[in-house]
C-alpha cells in the first residue's frame, strides 16, 4: 500500500484526486492539506510515502515546502503538480528536490504512472 498525501489550495483537486486515489487498492490518500505551511506542519505525523502538490499555493508554495519537506528527512517523496508546464517548470521542481512533476493537465494520463516511478526510486518528469 503506497501512502499518499495531496497538497492543493483547490479542494475540487484535492478531493477529486483523493477519491480517484483512493479507488485504488494499492494506493492510500491517508490525508489532504491547504497549502504548503499545513503538509509541512502535518507530514511528520502522517508519514506518506509520497506527496502530490500544486507548486502555486498562497502561504508557501510547493517548491519552498518540498525543501522543508526534505529537511525533515521523513524519507516522504514529493510529486509536484502544477497547471503550468514547460522544461522550467520541471527543471526547478528537479532541482528543489522533487522526484517528480506532472502538469495538471496531463494527470489523468501520467499520475499513475509517476506515483508507481517515484515509489520505485525513481523519478518522473513529464512536460
Amino acid at each position: 500500500m503506497i501512502r499518499i498525501m495531496i497538497v492543493d489550495d483547490q479542494s475540487l483537486i484535492r478531493d477529486g484526486l483523493a477519491m480517484l486515489l483512493n479507488l485504488r487498492s494499492e494506493l492510500e490518500v491517508v490525508g489532504t492539506a491547504n497549502d504548503g505551511d499545513e503538509v509541512v506542519r502535518i507530514a511528520e505525523q502522517l508519514q506518506p510515502e509520497i506527496i502530490l502538490m500544486d507548486i502555486r499555493m498562497p502561504v508557501l508554495d510547493g517548491w519552498r515546502a518540498t525543501r522543508q519537506i526534505l529537511d525533515l528527512e521523513l524519507g516522504t517523496a514529493v510529486i509536484l503538480i502544477s497547471s503550468y508546464s514547460g522544461r522550467e517548470i520541471a527543471r526547478i521542481s528537479e532541482e528543489v528536490g522533487a522526484k517528480g512533476f506532472v502538469p495538471k493537465d496531463n494527470l489523468a494520463a501520467s499520475l499513475l504512472t509517476a506515483i508507481k516511478a517515484v515509489y520505485r526510486g525513481g523519478t518522473f518528469f513529464g512536460e
